[in-house]
């Protein structure tokens, strides 16, 4: 052996001493009133083999001691089931000469915990309808939200993280005038997570170009406790919305009895061809020859921050209420969820061929600069 000895890590009574933070952070590493106490004594002074002890050296013993060796103190911080590591680093701390916890990627700054999106602990595996078909009654769309507006309209609402939910511009003016302002329509809305569970709104955001891009954010006054039943869809790093791409589509909207259902409700269904979508509603892809042609006597809006989605093969489709839903897709390659896009024309109803959706690539500057603003 060296004589300078060998550096060893062992570990407080046995293992790493482990701190469960969950969602939220704090100055105190292991959750008592000073961090100086890697493990709830009153004195540190033992740390490397002092013969002081406190009254909780009779439940975790002080290490053994080695030849020409040290004891290094370490604590690991862990995050609750359904959250994970948001900071660099492996969580882990240990005690330096200076009595400070320090981790060597971050060095003094504690970790924080991010709610996992995009990861149901029950995955849709078989194709069900949104009109009169079967429900998802495993919970595979956990960041599906139900949003009641003013004379008790629904609508549907996507959420993005523990805070924040996208929806339709046009859903949050549901019941309203088209002057209607932001901090008078927030109030009017209930929404709901979950296994029904009533949320408060704090206030509502519209995207600054709303007549042509249709998508709003919805700030809840708390933070949802996320898991199995709530969780949110990831936003996506790329565009997911090829031609043929399939995604599934959850719903609260209107059923083949054109009642709204009590049920949610899911599809799968194909990216169309963007040319054929617009011919389909707008009789010509030029400009100048374009006329409403909409089966349903209600235009879409069609343009760059748009794409749109056929039938599905049992020829089921979205309908009024389902606006405000995430086109769901699901990356093979890292194995999670993402929101491919936001419904905002569910007036097709199996009428129209094509449903249309906002990109969500096309807002996700504005979303996160939003969210961080706010």
């Amino acid at each position: 052996m060296s004589a300078l000895g060998v550096l060893i890590t062992l570990l407080l009574c046995g293992q790493l001493f482990a701190v469960d933070v969950g969602s939220e952070s704090t100055d105190n590493p292991v959750g008592n009133e000073s961090t100086d106490n890697p493990v709830g004594n009153e004195s540190t002074d033992n740390a490397v083999g002092n013969e002081s002890t406190s009254n909780a050296d009779d439940s975790c013993p002080k290490p053994p001691e080695i030849a020409n060796g040290l004891v290094e103190h370490s604590v690991r911080y862990h995050c609750k089931a359904y959250y994970r590591l948001r900071t660099e680093g492996d969580g882990v701390y240990t005690l330096n000469s200076e009595k400070q916890w320090t981790n060597k990627a971050i060095g003094e700054k504690l970790p924080e915990c991010e709610a996992v999106c995009g990861k149901p602990k029950f995955p849709v595996d078989q194709v069900q309808r949104i009109l009169g078909g079967s429900v998802d009654a495993k919970g595979s769309f956990p960041w599906q939200a139900k949003m009641i507006s003013h004379h008790n309209l629904t609508s549907g609402a996507t959420l993005i993280n523990e805070q924040w939910l996208l929806t339709t511009a046009k859903n949050l003016f549901l019941g309203h005038t088209d002057d209607a302002k932001a901090k008078d329509i927030a109030p009017t809305l209930r929404l709901y997570v979950g296994k029904n569970q009533l949320v408060e709104v704090e206030k509502v955001v519209f995207h600054p170009d709303y007549s042509k891009v249709d998508i709003g954010l919805i700030k809840l006054k708390q933070k949802v406790p996320v898991g199995e039943s709530v969780m949110p869809i990831c936003l996506p790093s790329k565009d997911y919305a090829q031609v043929g791409r399939l995604g599934y589509v959850s719903g609260w909207g209107r059923n083949s009895n054109f009642a709204f259902t009590e049920l949610l409700k899911y599809v799968m269904l194909p990216v169309a061809d963007q040319d054929k979508c617009v011919i389909h509603y707008e009789k010509s892809t030029v400009p100048e020859k374009k006329e409403p042609k909409s089966p349903v006597g209600v235009q879409p809006i069609l343009n760059e921050h748009t794409f749109c989605a056929g039938l599905s093969k049992y020829q089921e489709d979205t309908c009024y209420g389902d606006a405000g839903s995430a086109f769901a897709v699901h990356d093979a390659d890292d194995d999670t969820w993402y929101a491919a896009g936001i419904l905002s024309f569910d007036k097709s109803c199996n009428v129209a061929e094509y449903g249309v959706y906002v990109k969500v690539p096309s807002i996700l500057d504005w979303v996160q600069k939003t969210m961080a603003d706010n």
